[in-house]
Parts: structure tokens; sequence; C-alpha cells
């Protein structure tokens, strides 16, 4: 990715997709981690300072209020209007498409503008001394896009007559219109509210200079300064995202959306309780996500999958109640400690075992490519069960490494099973188990999973070639027991990024 251009009146930040590999339910629990890949489909926000038209407004605007006009154009009826007062730190929104309200967006805007007010109160005021026409004033016209990825593209393909292959996917135009509202699209579960709130925090903040945009760019993100503004980010888009949800999750959504692929501890919940309380102060909310809080105590291990290992996503049309599965799951521990802890401490190390794996593997790609790299070659054209079975295994370390892989998501899969039937909840159920079992007789895969809490909503695989996921995708389209289609998301270690607006010009197009 490119770092953004010296347009200043232009900002556009991009934040990842997450899949959670494993680590479901256990991620809540601080004394445990889970496992995060971020993907390479995004989330974008582009803040512009422009001249807005004011003539067809009936608000009455007072000589400190800045004007925003959020547009979503993916979506139908998606967009609101807002004014925010630079004296009082408030946001009103004043109109919008259907007279209905975003919570996410407003809480965003009003969280993240109050903060720059806060930190760097002539940025927002230089915006009011603009000359402009009679009737406008400058404020922020505000562009939320998303790749097609995030939400379910079925009725789009179904109305060409195309079939739910990854070719088709591929024919559609990007960003592609869903014709629903917000409200009424079917969603894939990549983390579009928490890549939507992350890009948000961060477009805004360095639009107004709190932070530099050479601070999320790539190939600078190691340095002491870009630590701290991707730490500011992370801290303010947790807060954000939790005051929007009503509650305090684990946070591995948001976490993956800053720092992409990562083996994620989450954070105490008590960081937030003083500024997420009902009549907190700028001065908590500003102490609560400062990067210098030791409150913040969450920990982000860097992760990436082997080299030559992809992973293949796929969306399944029947859909799960993922809160009220967690509730379950929850009371059911609760109420059986004993056996709870047992049962999360066997699936602790099963998940562990996955990463160490992953780390052996790149440390075998590094160590003899050569060897590696025929190893890879040898299994992505053999069936995983025949991996360990050929004499020829013996005293190849990648090879044996792969054998492990697969018996490790074997392992993991019979311990979610397992908590599932306890728990009454279908965490992997029997559908579910037998998509995934047909997928793992594909030559090639090496992991077939379901992500996060589980349920029918979706599955992934890791495949060893090109012609593995071919294989699986055929699985997918012929199987009959659930409709099940891919997704084009593959995955990508980056976190959110600011982005050279000019290198998107169908992005600048949506502004005017």
């Amino acid at each position: 990715m490119t770092c953004a251009a010296t347009d200043s009146k232009i900002t556009l930040a991009s934040a990842p997709g997450k899949v959670l590999v494993v680590g479901g339910y256990l991620v809540l629990d601080r004394n445990y981690t889970g496992l995060v890949v971020g993907t390479n489909a995004c989330l974008y926000s582009t803040v512009h300072t422009t001249a807005l038209d004011l003539s067809n407004s009936d608000y009455a605007f007072g000589a400190a209020d800045v004007p925003i006009t959020v547009i979503s154009p993916q979506f139908e009826s998606a967009w609101w209007k807002y004014a925010f007062d630079t004296k009082a730190n408030t946001l009103t929104q004043y109109d919008s498409a259907d007279q209905g309200s975003n919570g996410f967006v407003q809480i965003v805007l009003q969280t993240t503008l109050a903060l720059v007010n806060t930190r760097s109160p002539d940025a927002l005021c230089t915006l009011l001394a603009n000359p402009v026409p009679a009737q406008h004033r400058v404020g922020l016209k505000i562009l939320l896009t998303a790749d097609n990825d995030f939400y379910s593209q079925r009725e789009a393909l179904a109305k060409v007559g195309a079939t739910l292959t990854s070719q088709s996917l591929e024919q559609l135009p990007a960003m592609a219109k869903t014709g629903k509202t917000l409200g009424n699209v079917h969603k894939t579960g990549l983390g579009s509210s928490a890549a939507m709130v992350t890009s948000l925090v961060a477009s805004i903040l360095v639009h107004f200079g709190v932070l530099s945009k050479h601070d999320l760019c790539e190939n600078n993100k190691q340095s002491c300064t870009a630590t701290k503004g991707m730490q500011l980010v992370h801290n303010i888009a947790q807060y954000a995202h939790c005051l929007a949800q009503g509650k305090v999750g684990s946070g591995f959504d948001v976490s993956a959306a800053v720092y992409g692929s990562h083996v994620y501890r989450r954070f105490s919940p008590t960081v937030l309780e003083a500024a997420m309380s009902e009549n907190s102060s700028i001065a908590e909310l500003v102490q609560a996500t400062s990067p210098e809080n030791i409150g913040w105590n969450s920990e982000v291990a860097p992760v990436v999958i082997p080299p030559r290992l992809t992973l293949r996503l796929a969306d399944v049309d029947t859909g799960s109640n993922t809160p009220s599965m967690v509730k379950k799951v929850l009371l059911w521990q609760k109420s059986n400690p004993e056996q709870a802890a047992l049962l999360w401490a066997s699936l602790d190390a099963a998940n562990n075992y996955i990463g160490q794996v992953w780390s052996s593997l790149v440390e075998a790609s590094c160590s003899n490519s050569t060897e590696y790299n025929s190893a890879i070659d040898w299994c992505s054209v053999r069936l995983s069960s025949e991996w360990k079975s050929d004499m020829d295994a013996v005293g190849n370390p990648t090879r044996a490494l792969l054998v492990n892989l697969v018996d490790g998501i074997l392992r993991v899969r019979q311990l979610q099973r397992e908590l599932g039937e306890n728990a009454g909840v279908p965490i992997e159920p029997p559908k579910q188990t037998r998509l995934l079992d047909a997928c793992m007789t594909v030559p090639g895969v090496c992991m077939a999973a379901v992500p996060g809490a589980g349920g029918y909503d979706a599955i992934f695989c890791i495949v060893l070639s090109q012609e593995s996921g071919n294989a699986v995708e055929r699985v997918w389209s012929e199987w009959t027991e659930m409709s099940v289609g891919p997704l084009l998301a593959k995955q990508a270690s980056s976190g959110v990024s600011v982005l050279d607006s000019k290198l998107y010009p169908s992005l600048m197009a949506m502004l005017e």
C-alpha cells in the first residue's frame, strides 16, 4: 500500500476484516488467547474538507458548528447529516435519508472529534474561518465504503443469472451497491463494524493532524511514534465500538482491524469503566484512550500464515445468533466451573498448538526452502490422510509439521463440538461437520473449521495450492445440504493504513 498524498483536504484510511481461526469463546477471557487473521478485504473511510451547501437545511447552525455529511453509497437511504459544536464538544444529527440514525458512525464522530478538539483545539475551529459562498459552510464530507466480501453477493449474482463462484464474484464492480438498506444487508461475518469504526477513527485523527499519515503507513509502523499512534487508534476504536455495542466485548475484531494478523490476548474491561459511565467527562475519555494508559494491557503478537498456505473463506447462507450462542456458553461455564475449566485448558492447548505449528512452518521455510517447497508440492496433490502414511515422510520436517497441523485442527474441532454439546449450542453442528469433513478429503487441504464462535455462518479452509482451492470451491458449489458460496478474501498481515487517495479514483468520484 502507498502512503497518503500531500493533499490535506482528503484523507483515506482502510482497515481489514478478520477471521478468528482459533480461540472462539476463550478469547473473551484474558487468561487465554485467540489467533486472528486479517484479510485483504477492507473498509474504507474518506474524509474530505469541503464547502457544504446548507441552503436546504432548516437546522439553525451556531457560529461554532461544523457541518458534517456522511454517505455510504453501497446502501439504500444511507446518508446522515450532523453538526459538531466546537465549543460544547457535542454532536447533533439534524437530518438523514430515512430519519433514522447510525449509532456506530455517530459515536465515532462524537468521540473522535471531541478528542481532536481537546488535543488540537485550533484544528476544527480553523475550518470555520474559511471564506465560502453564501449559504455554505466549510465542513466535512465523509465517505464510507467496503470491499464486496463484507456483504453477501448472492442476490446480485442471481439477478444477472451468474453462478455463485469466484469467477462470477470477480466480475462484479468493486464496492458494488447492495440494493439493501444497512439494516437489511446480509453480512458475511468479516467484522464490518469494527473495520468501519477503526478506519473512520484513523482517517479523522490523521485528517486533523493528531496523527501523522506516516504513522499509519506500512513501512513506518515499527517506529516509536507510529506504535503510539497505532495504540491511540486502537484505544479510541475499542472505546467507540464498545459504546456502540453497549458492552465491552473481547475486542479481537477491532484489534485485527488495527494490527492485522496476530495472536491476541484481550484487555481488562476496567480500563473503559469510567469513560463508558453515563456522566463521563471529556477528561475521563482522554485518560481512558491515552496510549500512556497502562490499563490497556492487551497483548498483540504478530503472526503470518506460513508461505504457500492460503486462506479460503466461504459464506454459508444459513446464519446463527452469535450473541445468544455466547450467552449460553458462558452460562454453562458458570454453572459447571470444574468441567469448564478442564475443557478450557484443553481448548487453549489445542489452539496454541496451531500457532506453534504455523511458527515452525515459517521457520522451516526460512531454514531450508528447497525441502519446504518440495514438501508443499508433494502434499498439495495428495489427501492429508496420506501424508503420514508415506514412508518418505520420515525425516521430512515440513511434511511432519503439516501432518501435525491436520491433527491439530481436528483436535480443535473435536473440542469445539464437545463444548457445543455441553452448552447446547451448535458451535460445529452436524451439517457443518459433514461439510468440513468433505473439505478435508480434498487433496492439499490442511485445515478446515468454523471460525470465531462457530455456528452456521461461515467456514474457512487453508489450502496448499491454487488447484486445492479450486477443488474446495467445487465441493462448495456442489454441496446440497446448505448453500455455500466462496468469498474472494485471502489473508493479509497489515492492519489500519492511510492510503494515497489519488490511487482510488472511483472513491474520489463518489465524493463529488
